[in-house]
């Protein structure tokens, strides 16, 4: 499968980095006194989150009308017939054939020529816009929106598509304009008036791009159920469009942080996406290591590449499944279920001698040292909270890993030290006096960064200038369960304070490991993390 193809080098990256959390307890002899019960207060600092700003791209650009003179000029001679036209009328239909000619003569122009002579254009048809005043040609204002999103100005593109829709609402490409209109509208981040340019239009799959940019509109102001829908539409009757991969990729955005369960997202994709085993077998694969990753959905990402490996069955391509399995196991950390974290992660190492050639060796590599380092990661939780739960999962994900270790010698020896010390741990724990060890916890919270990110993303959706630092305080008892949650600033429906409500929800689902306290009385962890919050723009795909 081309898509997964590379993927197994990414592991790594999803294991938390080479050194996670703080030393590994060396067992007996180190001379490491246990920690006493009682309460636990600590801050992580500074975690940044670099959110995507995610924007409507499948339109591309809008297809150029030309007009041809009836008698061929040099565009010098066309310029000058332009300048001396007086009549308003007259004048647009000069400025269009010289708009015209621009345009193909800038097809063999590159750099700044080019972008000179687009401009000569845009120029051209806008000093016969001007002329016209109120009553100026349909096609004036076709060609002049046009020119205006070539040349990115989205405020004059605004300008004129939202006048041609005006005066010409019964035209045949209206529906198409009206696409164009609330395009320009949302690269304004005008969102709520992009919304009020579609919400009256009925979805047709016969009007792709009218669908999409209602899809992106209804996302940017919360309406998720509308804009599943639309997206849905768009991609039933995209067709051979151009930019038809982009389409493809928001239907994965928005499948992961719009569409409904994952049962009803599958039911939804299936008869576009799905008509092959081999199709289905992508798309499953697509949702849990896409769509629900970067929504930080972490048991429907599991779900997903279940699925997908089950629908494939024997023919899941052998460098496909230690990537699935690893990310399975990646996912479940943060599901609070160490057995079965633990259980993927060895199922990728045991699917890597079927991998051979077909998996590069740093590629191997990486999948081995990233299950050591969620060994390591238990181990330490074990070490320092004494909750039972993670001492096998280290346990089997040191057998499975540490010896297949080979690449990186200073690695290797201490992930043998590691592995001996595990029982050592045991014995020189002393019953009752679990605690919770902020470099440990710190490792093991900024797995969720991604719910952060994903929720700091949903606010860039709709201002794309938010951004500041979001305090999230934790409080959980002895078991590891989180019982209070508030966040600085307070939630709320906007910006920073809408990260905050959507962030406080996901945080009261996590789950902290048991405190072993020996002593029976009440004891709570009390955690601050400070998330600093700065966009990162996507980048666009090439213009088609």
């Amino acid at each position: 499968m081309r898509f997964l193809a590379g993927l197994i080098a990414l592991t790594a990256a999803c294991g938390g980095g080479a050194t996670e959390g703080p030393k590994t307890p060396t067992g007996a002899g180190s001379g490491a006194k246990p920690n006493a019960a009682g309460d636990v207060t600590f801050e992580v600092p500074g975690i940044e989150i670099k959110g995507v700003m995610f924007e409507p791209e499948a339109l591309g650009r809008p297809g150029m009308p030309l007009i041809d003179a009836k008698r061929q000029l040099t565009l010098d001679k066309q310029r000058q017939v332009f300048k001396d036209t007086k009549d308003p009328v007259t004048k647009e239909a000069q400025g269009a054939i010289l708009a015209t000619m621009l345009y193909r003569k800038s097809k063999d122009a590159k750099g700044d020529d080019q972008q000179a002579l687009l401009k000569e254009a845009r120029d051209t048809l806008r000093d016969a816009a001007q002329v016209s005043g109120d009553k100026v040609d349909e096609i004036t204002l076709r060609l002049l929106g046009s020119y205006e999103l070539i040349l990115e100005d989205y405020p004059a593109a605004e300008k004129a598509w939202g006048t041609l829709v005006a005066n010409a609402p019964k035209d045949k490409d209206a529906l198409f304009n009206r696409a164009w209109w609330a395009y320009s509208l949302l690269k304004n981040f005008k969102n709520a008036e992009a919304l009020a340019a579609v919400k009256d239009q009925p979805l047709s799959e016969k009007q792709p791009e009218l669908a999409y940019v209602t899809a992106w509109a209804k996302w940017r102001t919360n309406d998720n159920a509308g804009a599943w829908a639309a997206i849905v539409v768009a991609a039933k009757g995209w067709g051979t469009n151009a930019n038809k991969d982009v389409v493809d990729r928001d239907v994965l955005l928005f499948a992961g942080r719009a569409g409904g369960s994952f049962t009803e997202v599958v039911a939804t994709l299936m008869p576009i996406y799905g008509k092959t085993k081999e199709a289905q077998y992508e798309m499953l694969a697509k949702l849990g290591l896409q769509s629900y990753q970067y929504a930080g959905r972490w048991q429907d990402g599991v779900t997903a590449i279940d699925k997908a490996i089950e629908v494939e069955g024997d023919k899941v391509p052998v460098n496909d499944l230690p990537v699935l399995r690893y990310t399975q196991g990646d996912y479940t950390v943060r599901l609070d279920n160490p057995t079965v974290a633990a259980k993927f992660a060895t199922a990728a190492v045991t699917a890597l001698p079927a991998c051979g050639t077909k998996c590069k060796d740093q590629d191997k590599e990486n999948i081995v040292e990233s299950v050591y380092i969620m060994g390591r990661l238990f181990h330490i939780l074990y070490a320092t909270a004494h909750d039972d739960r993670y001492y096998e999962p280290a346990h089997d994900l040191y057998a499975s890993a540490v010896p297949l270790i080979t690449m990186n010698d200073k690695l290797r020896t201490d992930a043998q030290k590691d592995q001996a010390n595990l029982d050592g741990t045991f014995k020189v724990m002393k019953a009752g006096f679990g605690t919770h060890d902020p470099a440990a916890l710190g490792a093991l919270l900024k797995r969720h960064n991604q719910e952060v990110q994903a929720c700091y993303e949903q606010a860039l959706s709709a201002n794309p200038k938010v951004a500041g630092t979001l305090v999230l305080n934790l409080e959980s008892d002895q078991t590891g369960a989180i019982k209070g949650v508030s966040t600085e600033p307070r939630g709320g429906l906007q910006e920073l304070a809408m990260v905050s409500t959507c962030v406080s929800d996901r945080a009261k689902k996590w789950t902290l490991p048991k405190r072993a306290n020996g002593t029976g009385a009440p004891s709570s962890t009390r955690i601050s993390l400070d998330y600093v919050l700065s966009a990162a723009k996507l980048e666009a795909p090439a213009k088609k």
